[in-house]
């Protein structure tokens, strides 16, 4: 239960700015206890469905080709079936052939596989090496896509090396299964002329609703050793509905559920030494892990928990294993928090049916590495290409960390999720796409908060969303 709070105790100036009105959320003046106002905080139902991404067994002794031909054998039967109904629609029928090294030389066909981008300037082990041994590595770069690169496709009998004008103008990642359609030219290479990607799922339908609810999203708290972050009190004060107007408190009590999108503590310093200077071996670093931020963290989601139901993400920066799928940071982590029965942690990738909205989300790695290894600099595109993929992270475990599953891969996509969001990004984007099913998907890309105070509230029945942004004024 929510109830309009009158406050006069703030001593600083502060504001928090709404993306649609830019409305300012201030104490009310009243005190008369005749206009206190009582909201009652909306509630739904909510299904926990990130069974997927809990490694059962930590076995690591098998090679990673398995979760390769895992995911080839799950998308494509997709991808034919998509391939095949594209090709028709269009007057065609050209022949599928199931080989990859079986294509014969003018014949129009189409193949499926998995991409494979060769990238001269895509760094490996090698770089490790000369920095092991005092030879200065080349720096690192924010891009590692060039004009020297070349793009194969891969099945069980190897490989073809793709070539045409489409594959400039089209986002190829490695690890991505597709359909192409062309033919063998003189040099060996298959000329490629249209591409198609796995066809997914019927999207759930929403369900009626009575009235709006919302969700908030936010990541990138990142809780150090500084003083307690005043936007950050302003955030936990306003979902609590202990911030702002009638309106704005009316707006919290709708909101059913938060999500903390990663990277909520800090990324530690590293360990300064006295006499000699530190060596790092094969990319690793000595890190200081200090307690002061996991205890305000832990502070901060008791209150939060308090009032609504919150789930917590593992992020590069928070204290769990770092390849994907991040498993829940642990509950001993937050003693004062774990109390709650609102307080759940849970995996990166995120997965979850909310209200009948079927959520989906990570903390931001899989787009981090996708923009490594592509020319565009569009993060949202590389959001949405993911699920035209049917892959929440296709470049793992090439170059992104993952478990070395062998009979399955979890990051596929079965389906399009109503919502889809992603952390810890530069700034906020959303688009609304739209399938040739009519399946509807809001995408969502939420900016850290320790640098943009910014929370996302997503509305649950028309997918629309808006950015709230909390921002203080210390004179």
């Amino acid at each position: 239960m929510l109830t309009a709070v009158e406050s006069t105790a703030m001593s600083f100036d502060s504001d928090v700015e709404h993306a649609a009105d830019e409305t300012m959320f201030r104490p009310a003046s009243s005190t008369s206890q005749e206009d206190t106002i009582t909201f009652e905080r909306k509630s739904c139902h909510s299904l926990n469905t990130c069974d997927k991404f809990i490694v059962k067994e930590r076995v690591y002794t098998q090679q990673y080709a398995g979760i390769y031909f895992s995911r080839l054998n799950m998308l494509r039967p997709k991808v034919l079936s998509a391939a095949k109904e594209r090709w028709a629609r269009a007057g065609a029928s050209p022949p599928h052939i199931p080989r990859a090294l079986d294509v014969r030389p003018g014949e129009v066909c189409y193949i499926a596989g998995t991409i494979y981008v060769d990238m001269p300037l895509k760094p490996n082990i090698l770089d490790e090496v000369t920095q092991e041994h005092w030879v200065i590595a080349p720096p690192p770069r924010s891009k590692y896509a060039s004009d020297e690169d070349e793009v194969v496709l891969e099945d069980e009998s190897g490989r073809v090396k793709l070539t045409g004008e489409i594959l400039k103008d089209t986002m190829l990642v490695t690890g991505i299964i597709v359909a192409v359609l062309g033919c063998e030219n003189a040099s060996g290479d298959f000329e490629v002329i249209d591409i198609c990607y796995p066809q997914l799922a019927p999207q759930p339908t929403l369900p009626p609703s009575e009235g709006d609810t919302f969700i908030a999203i936010a990541s990138g708290l990142s809780v150090g050793d500084e003083t307690f972050n005043l936007e950050l009190e302003l955030l936990s004060d306003f979902l609590a509905g202990e911030l702002g107007s009638e309106r704005e408190q009316r707006t919290a009590s709708c909101i059913t559920r938060l999500i903390l999108a990663g990277n909520s503590v800090a990324k530690p310093k590293l360990v300064e030494e006295e006499k000699r200077p530190s060596r790092n071996k094969y990319g690793s670093e000595s890190t200081a892990t200090r307690k002061e931020p996991l205890h305000v963290v832990d502070t901060v989601l008791s209150q939060l928990c308090e009032n609504l139901d919150v789930d917590i993400l593992p992020g590069e920066t928070d204290p769990a294993n770092c390849s994907l799928p991040q498993q829940p940071i642990h509950f001993a982590i937050f003693p004062n928090a774990s109390k709650f029965s609102t307080f759940n942690t849970v995996t990166n990738p995120y997965s979850a049916e909310i209200g009948g909205l079927s959520v989906l989300g990570t903390s931001g790695q899989n787009i981090d590495d996708i923009f490594r290894f592509v020319t565009s600099e569009d993060r949202l595109s590389m959001a949405e290409n993911t699920l035209r993929w049917a892959h929440l992270a296709p470049t793992a475990p090439d170059t992104l960390w993952c478990h070395p599953y062998k009979d399955t891969d979890p990051f596929v996509i079965k389906h399009p999720p109503h919502l889809y969001f992603i952390g810890n990004q530069p700034a906020y984007e959303t688009s609304l796409v739209e399938d040739a099913k009519g399946s509807k998907t809001r995408i969502v890309l939420i900016p850290s908060f320790a640098e943009s105070g910014t929370l996302v509230l997503v509305n649950s029945k028309t997918l629309e969303c808006w950015p709230i942004v909390f921002k203080s004024g210390l004179m």
